[in-house]
């Protein structure tokens, strides 16, 4: 939410300060972290944000302590907002009132067949997931995997002398590469701008869909040890050598158990969830007017 006007914030210096020492015991969790006239945003709430994040934006505010800084900004702009609102009694305006209603009744209504249809934590068991795993197994696809190294040479698109310049230095060195006496590695660390080439990096093993959209048809081509023309992408000129790979086949449970756990375990409550619902309807007597039914999808589909 944006804040209606601007907030004037007092952030406790204890908190952001990069020089600032910390506390001997933790602050409790109503410590006050920032402030705006009467609103407050405490370590509680704080600590609660930061576990709401995935674990990426966690690294990347661990790293960056101004961008926590911006987070509880924007808390307090959003308590502004909502005091804002409640002065006005917003929440009783009948259309507001009506989704509020909704809303409450939805999460009623998750909340609680969630609770009756939940799946016991040991389920399911290992002679379980092998038998699904062998009756499922024929339709699983582990993709072909490709281990490709690649000599880098940068040529921005829309510099046409960059681009011809790079061109041609990209085929000198291909064709250096592809003597079948030549050390591709040491090329990598002699040419390439790719900052994983000086530790003779590749990429690893991954799916074709892993790769630059311009690489794919490419390296899918190419056989182990060969060594690719330049390929241009936006970026510039790859030349690329296929270190390895691994075909397509099926995958091994260890591979898979974690998602085919989660799908049976998801299948599960589903299916809990559902005969809940129709015993429910089956312990009583349902009567649906039809032709009422009707009038009404005719007067709203038209």
């Amino acid at each position: 939410m944006a804040a209606a006007g601007a907030v004037c914030l007092a952030v406790t210096a204890q908190s952001f300060a990069a020089d600032a020492k910390a506390p001997e015991a933790k602050p409790a969790s109503n410590y006050v972290i920032a402030k705006a006239g009467t609103l407050e945003v405490q370590r509680g709430e704080v600590e609660n944000m930061l576990n709401s994040l995935p674990p990426q934006a966690r690294a990347e505010i661990k790293a960056n302590r101004p961008a926590a800084e911006r987070l509880v900004r924007s808390q307090l702009a959003d308590k502004a907002v909502l005091q804002q609102a409640q002065t006005q009694n917003w929440a009783q305006r009948p259309e507001v009132k009506a989704q509020i209603d909704a809303a409450t009744k939805e999460i009623v209504f998750r909340s609680y067949l969630a609770s009756v249809s939940a799946v016991p934590a040991d389920y399911p068991s290992d002679k379980e997931l092998q038998a699904v795993y062998d009756q499922t197994k024929g339709q699983m696809v582990k993709p072909a995997q490709y281990r490709v190294a690649q000599i880098f040479i940068p040529a921005p698109a829309n510099d046409a002398k960059a681009v011809a310049e790079a061109r041609k230095s990209a085929a000198d060195i291909a064709k250096e590469a592809q003597n079948p006496k030549a050390n591709f590695t040491a090329l990598m660390k002699k040419y390439s701008k790719d900052p994983s080439a000086q530790a003779g990096g590749d990429t690893g093993l991954i799916p074709l869909g892993q790769l630059l959209p311009e690489m794919r048809p490419v390296v899918g081509k190419l056989k182990k040890g060969d060594v690719s023309a330049p390929v241009q992408s936006g970026q510039g000129f790859h030349v690329l050598k296929l270190v390895d790979m691994t075909p397509q086949g099926t995958p091994t449970l260890a591979e898979v158990r974690d998602s085919l756990r989660n799908a049976m375990r998801q299948k599960r409550q589903q299916d809990t969830a559902a005969a809940y619902l129709q015993g429910l309807l089956n312990n009583q007597t349902v009567t649906v007017d039809g032709p009422a039914l009707n009038a009404v999808v005719d007067s709203v589909i038209r």
